[in-house]
């Protein structure tokens, strides 16, 4: 049975060649993410053009999302040997330099002195390094090394207990944003994002260059800050999609809370129709091993049991040894999470009286009752209909839609096939479409499909078998 749950991939030096890819893509690949933060437009040009010409030769729609690398704040130059950070002493912070001088930590964030404030934690490469603010003088934040050792250059840092005042989007994001649109990436994924304005300003970029009579690129935004988790219902209202970047939230809040946000957040997104995606070290030991850890098997089928719409690989992918072999391992433990009684949405009549809502709760009862095997829809003919398994039937979801692009985007939702018919309408619809799943080999005779047209309420709303 083929997963429901979306595999995205990170693409790097590991999973680059197109023979690499293609395989990936067969094993259940189904997403691939380009990491702005690193290489050149012409390096991720290329990588576009490989992708696109893997997927086709996989007959699979593989959406591209283009992750813009946002303000991240780092130290500057150190000396090549690193900087030790005595444990239990002092070290300074100074906005006004580039490169250490003696006791003094240069960073990239030239108003940081503005913002934080005796008290704060400041966390450096993870949180392995801990300062604490023990007063402001100008430009120089003096601090008490909680955790200390030897720091080497550019190292990120995270600022848990502090308000910055600094843009999510760069320059460096606005450049790679345009040049992401241009490509003809379908997604937009924003980092560090602290408030719903970003995502915005982000959607008003992507709309004024794309072209008349091209479906605009979507955005996902990055739960990664404290801030973004105080925020979320107001991000959720105004992104497209949302994706829980475990790495810098597990130093922003307390990582013991990390679990508790994800499902929270999950399901948040699951009842607003909207795809979610779990990412960071998810098998990150299948970077350097050929096997998983038993905790990372867990994680992975946990965020299943969630109902994500996706997981996602990063280095694994990008820079591991065994990146073929992490796609097929994620693929079974999805498959197995899947299959099992622990995946089950429970049922709920206290839906919302509104036409998904209320769509989703009967597919949901036809699909307990075995009365059907897949769900039927026109993104054309009814929009909302890509949000339809929000209740995770156990069914897949056959979405029609008007161009290639189109299916590559709506491919990363749980469940969900897409299919393009280029001309649709309600009286003819169904009898096109069963004709094309039928050629494709995605569906075959005595399979029984629940049918969703229309745009008024109960409006096309009928039961089909395959013959």
């Amino acid at each position: 049975m083929k997963k429901r749950t979306k595999i995205i991939c990170t693409i790097g030096p590991a999973s680059a060649s197109p023979s690499v890819l293609e395989k990936m893509m067969r094993a259940g690949m189904d997403v691939a993410r380009l990491n702005f933060s690193h290489a050149t437009h012409a390096d991720h040009k290329r990588l576009i053009r490989t992708v696109r010409s893997a997927s086709k030769k996989a007959g699979k729609f593989v959406p591209l999302i283009g992750d813009l690398q946002g303000p991240k704040i780092r130290l500057g130059e150190l000396p090549k040997e690193g900087v030790e950070l005595p444990q239990g002493g002092t070290m300074i912070i100074s906005t006004n330099a580039d490169r250490y001088q003696e006791g003094v930590l240069p960073v990239t964030y030239k108003n940081l002195h503005l913002d934080v404030k005796k008290g704060d934690r400041i966390l450096i490469d993870d949180g392995i390094f801990e300062l604490n603010v023990l007063r402001v003088s100008g430009y120089r934040i003096h601090t008490k090394v909680v955790n200390g050792g030897r720091i080497t250059s550019h190292k990120g840092m995270n600022f848990p207990d502090s308000q910055l005042h600094v843009s999510s989007i760069t320059t460096k994001d606005k450049a790679d944003a345009v040049f992401g649109v241009e490509q003809g990436v379908e997604w937009i994924a924003l980092s560090f994002v602290t408030g719903p304005a970003p995502v915005l300003a982000m959607k008003r970029l992507i709309k004024k260059h794309t072209p008349p009579g091209t479906v605009p690129a979507r955005v996902i935004v990055k739960i990664e800050k404290h801030e973004a988790i105080d925020r979320f219902e107001e991000i959720l209202a105004v992104t497209d999609a949302i994706m829980i970047a475990r790495g810098d939230l597990g130093v922003e809040i307390p990582a013991e809370e990390v679990p508790i946000r994800q499902k929270e957040i999950i399901e948040k997104c699951r009842q607003a129709g909207k795809p979610v995606v779990v990412a960071t070290q998810m098998m990150d030991s299948m970077i350097r091993n050929p096997r998983p850890t038993r905790a990372e098997v867990s994680d992975v089928a946990n965020a299943v049991f969630d109902h994500t719409d996706a997981v996602m690989l990063s280095g694994e992918s990008a820079t591991g040894k065994y990146p073929l072999q992490t796609v097929k391992m994620m693929a079974k433990i999805a498959q197995e999470a899947e299959a099992s009684t622990y995946d089950d949405v429970k049922l709920s009549m206290d839906h919302d009286r509104d036409l998904v809502s209320a769509s989703s709760l009967a597919v949901k009862l036809l699909a307990l009752r075995g009365s059907i095997d897949g769900v039927l829809v026109s993104h054309i003919l009814a929009p909302w209909s890509e949000t339809i398994l929000k209740s995770r039937p156990e069914v897949p979801l056959f979405l029609a839609v008007g161009s290639d692009r189109q299916a590559r985007q709506l491919a990363m939702g749980w469940g969900a096939q897409p299919f393009v018919m280029k001309t649709q309408n309600e009286r003819t619809f169904v009898r096109t479409a069963i004709a094309k799943l039928t050629k494709d080999h995605l569906i075959k005779k005595g399979m029984r499909l629940a049918i969703v047209l229309g745009e008024r309420h109960g409006e096309g709303f009928d039961l089909v078998e395959v013959r």
